[in-house]
């Protein structure tokens, strides 16, 4: 039987070249969700559009500040991303309540919470946000996507928690490395300082 092939360890040069986790990576994805609700708005389907595109455009202006200020490490560990956080849960709901097809919003609200919350709450993120997507499309009668947006909550939230995890793992690996560089150079030098 052959043996599989050993891994060698990653070099100093691979660590630093290896990509960090881009917070414009998440902002594409609210031009999915709003783009379609968009257009329920401009065709009719809400007899306030004017309201509705304003609220649809607080939600993207609070989407975008969460991720931006969740993923910059001065302010990761501020106040400032949990209460954009917090006050894009109730702009998701208000959304998910009067468009038809807001339900969409909640995988970007799990997406946002999940960043603000990987070591705070992260089960809000995981099991709140899917539990508001079910209560929401219950309320509306929506039966027939009642498992699905959950489900896409559910799976939108894990995702991110875990690719953001790996990302400050990466980053932790990388300042530990740098460390023990340091600390061999400084035990190389006094080394040589006493030969």
């Amino acid at each position: 039987m052959a043996e599989p092939p050993r891994r060698r360890p990653l070099t100093d040069d691979e660590i630093e070249r290896a990509p960090r986790f881009s917070p414009y990576l998440l902002l594409p994805w609210v031009l999915l969700a709003l783009v379609p609700l968009n257009s329920d708005v401009l065709h009719g389907q809400y007899p306030r559009p004017m309201l509705a595109l304003l609220v649809l455009g607080v939600f993207a202006v609070l989407y975008c500040a969460t991720v931006l200020t969740a993923l910059r490490p001065r302010l990761h560990h501020t106040r400032l991303p949990l209460l954009l956080a917090t006050l894009l849960v109730p702009v998701t709901a208000l959304l998910a309540g009067a468009l038809p097809h807001a339900f969409l919003l909640y995988p970007l609200l799990a997406v946002a919470l999940a960043l603000v919350a990987p070591g705070r709450w992260y089960l809000a993120a995981l099991l709140g946000v899917p539990a508001l997507s079910a209560l929401t499309l219950w309320m509306r009668s929506q039966y027939d996507v009642i498992v699905y947006g959950p489900l896409g909550c559910f799976l939108a939230a894990g995702l991110v928690l875990a690719l953001f995890r790996l990302s400050m793992v990466t980053e932790q690996l990388r300042e530990a490395r740098r460390a023990h560089a340091e600390r061999s150079a400084e035990h190389r030098s006094d080394d040589d300082r006493t030969k």
